[in-house]
């Protein structure tokens, strides 16, 4: 079995990302100074820009979730002041 880098440094740069270990703007960096230096293909460099962009609606609908909850949570918290 061969170790294969490109393939490293695009799982790395994707779990990255998906980790919190860098930013989304940052791993796009990488990933282009990695296709300039023939480290990886532009088939790779999509997969690293399509994999942050999934990320980024998924941090977005899952933000959008916890939103929504908090408001009805609060749309049903009874006001006992005003309650006579």
């Amino acid at each position: 079995m061969s170790f294969d880098l490109s393939k490293f440094l695009t799982e790395g740069l994707i779990n990255s990302v998906k980790n919190g270990l860098i930013p989304s703007d940052l791993a796009t960096v990488y990933a282009g100074n990695y296709l300039v230096k023939s480290l990886i293909t532009q088939t790779q460099v999509t997969q690293v820009s399509d994999a942050i962009t999934a990320y980024k609606v998924a941090q977005a609908s899952a933000a959008d979730k916890v939103a929504a909850d908090k408001a009805a949570q609060a749309s049903a918290t009874v006001d006992h002041n005003s309650v006579q």
